[in-house]
């Protein structure tokens, strides 16, 4: 959840619509002898594209690999349509309707934008759909699956963010975000959360205008000697806090729910000394970190190379390729005899999915209608420059997990999970 929270705080809206969903439509539309046709619904162009279109090459690419295998029982997928909602609701209304109605796909993989307002829709057709979440539209859906589970509760990363403060011995926790509910829900819940824990939060702004001069708060955070702040803002947010602080002289470790990614870095390297990132899969650099421990994110970089070089190391690409291989995880538990009602039921029995070993196991009977514990997270801090994994277990385990919202004393990651 940490690692999408803070993609769509720059806009003002969410619709945020409780899904009546079908248990999945009866036919096969898109199914012929030797193919399954699909398609995407992604804010490709528009001010907040970086943050979802990637979702559509991390599709392309699972899809790439599997059909140089040979398909899914004979039949090679294809992603015929690839619409683009520019971000806007009531737009990517109107193309879930044209995926379905005039396009006739089996399903909809790859689904990245701030404003879903196609999800009851597709629900209610009962049409297999598969993408990134940000927004509670996933929820309640039994024919939509988000790649980390559909269920958005800010609460389960309560004991996460307990875990790092006390890890960096924190004296003094700053909280801050925009005032828009995306942003201000995640950091409001973020604050009640640490304080419950027993936390000095002991300076807070959920109201901070977009695009504005962070000075004033940073000379705040420094009257409240600050040592770790939380930040849920976009990332041109971020850099503004982190540029302000190294201006005002201050030193305190950030930890920030956007920004994970390498041309970010690229970039501004030099200011992002110190930050840190919980991330809801296994981060890239263990791959080097920790050579063949993680077999499932080398696979994901090895074949992002061969086809989408340019978005290897995207957090949303990864978002797609989990999705993607969601959908054929459960076309091959179907088989031949396909329909979009088998594959739903198919995929609502599975109780161990790990997006082909990058994530903790996923529960399908559940993650629908609830986030239930293990909670889990990696960590990832910005040093001279690099990311680098943080607070790794004993045997390289990259994944720290905790039983209860109240508890954020470590316990053993699921079974299943990767590197166990």
């Amino acid at each position: 959840m940490a690692a999408v929270t803070a993609l769509s705080l720059a806009l003002t809206g969410c619709s945020n619509a409780q899904v009546r969903a079908s248990a999945g439509g009866s036919g096969a539309p898109g199914v012929t002898p030797d193919s399954i046709i699909v398609g995407s619904l992604a804010n490709i162009t528009g001010p907040l594209s970086s943050d979802f279109a990637p979702v559509v090459n991390g599709v392309q690419a699972y899809f790439a690999m599997i059909n140089s295998q040979g398909g899914v029982d004979g039949r090679r997928l294809m992603l015929g349509y690839q619409e683009d909602d520019q971000g806007s609701g009531s737009t990517d209304l109107a193309l879930a309707q044209k995926l379905v109605e005039q396009d006739h796909v089996f399903a909809v993989v790859g689904v990245g934008t701030p404003f879903f307002a196609g999800a009851q829709y597709l629900a209610h057709e009962g049409v297999p759909t598969f993408g990134y979440q940000v927004s509670a539209d996933w929820q309640d859906g039994p024919t939509l699956f988000a790649s980390y589970g559909s269920v958005l509760d800010y609460t389960t990363s309560d004991p996460e963010y307990a875990y790092l403060a006390r890890q960096l011995h924190s004296q003094s926790v700053g909280v801050v975000s925009y005032g828009v509910p995306q942003s201000a829900a995640a950091c409001q819940a973020a604050a009640t959360g640490m304080r419950g824990f027993g936390l000095n939060v002991s300076y807070t702004d959920f109201d901070f205008p977009f695009g504005s001069d962070p000075t004033i708060d940073v000379l705040q955070l420094k009257a409240h000697h600050v040592d770790l702040l939380l930040t849920c803002l976009d990332v041109t947010g971020n850099v503004a806090f982190a540029r302000a602080i190294s201006q005002n002289g201050l030193t305190m470790h950030q930890l920030w729910l956007s920004g994970y990614d390498r041309s970010t870095l690229q970039q501004y390297g030099a200011l992002m000394n110190g930050v840190y990132f919980m991330l809801d899969h296994v981060p890239f650099e263990a791959v080097t970190a920790f050579p063949g421990k993680y077999p499932g994110i080398e696979k994901y970089i090895r074949t992002m190379q061969r086809y989408e070089p340019s978005f290897t190391y995207d957090e949303v690409a990864l978002a797609g390729w989990v999705s993607a291989d969601q959908f054929v995880t459960g076309l091959k538990a179907v088989g031949r005899n396909l329909t979009q009602r088998k594959l739903v039921a198919a995929i609502n029995k599975e109780t161990a999915f790990t997006g082909d070993g990058v994530t903790t196991p996923i529960n399908w009977t559940v993650s629908h209608t609830q986030a239930l514990p293990p909670y889990c997270a990696t960590y990832v801090v910005t040093e001279n420059s690099k990311f680098v994994p943080a607070f790794v277990e004993p045997n390289n385990e990259v994944f720290v997990c905790f039983n209860a919202k109240d508890s954020d004393v470590p316990t053993a990651p699921p079974l299943g999970t990767p590197g166990m």
